[in-house]
């Protein structure tokens, strides 16, 4: 049934659209990474350790009702 319905749909076609995009985002992610300066990945790796005073952060405007 499976089989029909993939020759019917040309799912065939999607499969390999998909796989190409898959692999090209990976791809893409590898190139970003591996072109990327130390410098840059430190202060990436370093984004969640550096918090500001929680005395100095607003809490973000009341949008809408509560009721």
């Amino acid at each position: 049934m499976l089989q029909e319905l993939a020759a019917r749909t040309d799912a065939v076609h999607w499969v390999i659209a998909s796989m190409l995009f898959f692999i090209g985002i990976w791809i893409g992610v590898l190139v970003t990474t591996f072109r990327a300066r130390p410098e840059e990945m430190e202060a990436r790796a370093r984004l969640p350790l550096d918090e500001e005073d929680p005395d100095e952060i607003e809490p973000p405007p009341a949008s809408g009702r509560l009721g």
